[in-house]
């Protein structure tokens, strides 16, 4: 069937949490509706890798108490949820998309996963991850056209969302690893302020380049999960978490918005520039400003930057994963090309040559902070297409680079479409302003939804 944005998607969890509370559902009642959508598509998707049914419907019993009871522990009680298969459960193998870490258990849960625990939320089970979220694809299908790729490494968390089989899954991004797959498989996926939620204990890559985001059915479920692990999981240390109000931000209409282009501008073939310039037309239509950077000295910098963040990216990761990645090597396991091609570059990097990534990363984003009195935020294409056919295409990553470089949050919509596919529109906004930008997003999707 053509996917089709103006279609009622899911309804999301928190729209559930008043029928729990009035006794019409239960959490058990709803994680049992998600079992039947897993048990009915997961066989040609492949979302997961692991499940753990025995112990979500116990967590779920257990919320379906509290809430009956009136005393539901957090905004998350009840929440059906995955978790990327980089992030350590105690009660489920972590295995990183590796034979190397096959069947591995930590015995230990990463901050987000106890912290969720401790919120009342349901680990249904592990999502599909690519090769370290960065090597070998999965199996997984994307589940409105299984002869297409989900993306890229988040892709078992973005098809399980996008399958209805969860409202909310976990996913990490180092370029464009949530919000790629979000766009793809027709769902919101948002990349929060780097550093707003803990890391330890997922694999790294790149840790200093590495965010954890949502996947989600709706944009209030996705504050409701980001806020809620970053106050309770803690930020990474001597980082900022995610400030603002417990319920989701009140939509508010950006005034000016600067267009991005990249070097993905010009792959985009004609339907996905027409299906995003007819939401361009709309945005302006209701009063919204689009700035063109071509026109502005300072925006044009920004995208002569925004064309150099892969490079940076790449760079930065190249030399972060020396370890483990070295001793991977020397114990004489091998990669698919993308890692080992990011490897060689890793055994010929100088330390000069990291803190040159670094400056510009630097420098990028002191450019961007100071355009932040001029416009309200950005507003591009999340993939310059819609999932491309075959599996092992995963797309392109350079609409998402500039933001994961910066550092800065960003987010997608499934507001457009194209070849009968989703397409994610792209908003961008800046350092620590997680809240204004969901209320900007709030606004674009009430105008455009």
């Amino acid at each position: 069937m053509p996917y089709d944005p103006l279609t009622p998607r899911s309804p999301g969890f928190l729209h559930q949490v008043p029928a729990f509370l009035a006794g019409d559902d239960t959490p058990r009642d709803l994680l049992e509706r998600c079992i039947a959508v897993i048990e009915a598509r997961d066989s040609e998707i492949q979302a997961f890798v692991t499940l753990n049914l025995e112990g979500a419907r116990s967590a779920a019993d257990a919320a379906s108490a509290r809430y009956a009871a009136g005393n539901p522990l957090s905004p998350v009680d009840g929440l059906p949820i995955g978790l990327k298969d980089i992030i350590e459960t105690a009660d489920m193998a972590t295995q990183c998309g590796s034979p190397i870490y096959e069947g591995y258990e930590s015995g230990r849960d990463a901050p987000i996963a106890a912290a969720l625990r401790r919120g009342g939320a349901v680990i249904v089970g592990k999502t599909a991850s690519t090769e370290f979220a960065f090597g070998a694809v999965t199996a997984t299908r994307n589940p409105f056209d299984l002869e297409r790729t989900p993306g890229t490494s988040s892709s078992g968390s973005a098809a399980a969302v996008g399958a209805s089989m969860l409202p909310v899954a976990i996913g990490t991004q180092l370029m464009s690893s949530v919000m790629r797959p979000a766009s793809y498989c027709g769902q919101v996926g948002v990349k929060p302020t780097y550093g707003a939620i803990r890391q330890a204990g997922i694999h790294p890559f790149s840790p200093s380049g590495e965010h954890v985001g949502a996947h989600a059915s709706t944009l209030a479920d996705a504050w409701a999960v980001l806020r809620f692990l970053s106050n309770e999981g803690g930020p990474e240390p001597g980082f900022h978490g995610i400030n603002g109000p417990d319920t989701p931000p009140a939509a508010k209409k950006p005034a000016r918005l600067m267009r991005m282009y990249t070097p993905g501008w010009q792959i985009a073939d004609s339907d996905v520039r027409a299906a995003f310039e007819a939401g361009l037309d709309r945005l302006s239509n209701a009063g919204v400003e689009i700035v063109e950077p071509a026109g502005v000295p300072a925006l044009a910098a920004l995208e002569d930057d925004f064309a150099r963040a892969e490079w940076c990216i790449s760079e930065i990761a190249a030399f972060e994963m020396r370890w483990p990645f070295f001793e991977y090597e020397a114990a004489g396991h091998t990669h698919h090309p993308r890692i080992a091609t990011a490897l060689a570059r890793a055994h010929e990097m100088t330390l000069t040559d990291y803190h040159s990534a670094l400056d510009f990363k630097a420098a990028f984003g002191d450019r961007l902070l100071g355009v932040g009195g001029t416009i309200d935020g950005i507003v591009g294409l999340t993939a310059p297409e819609v999932a491309p056919v075959g599996l092992d295409n995963i797309g392109h990553p350079v609409m998402c680079a500039p933001a994961t470089c910066a550092g800065v949050p960003s987010l997608t919509l499934p507001l457009l479409a194209a070849h009968d596919m989703p397409l994610g529109l792209q908003l961008v906004g800046f350092h620590g302003q997680d809240a204004n930008l969901f209320a900007h997003a709030a606004w674009v999707e009430d105008l455009l939804g």
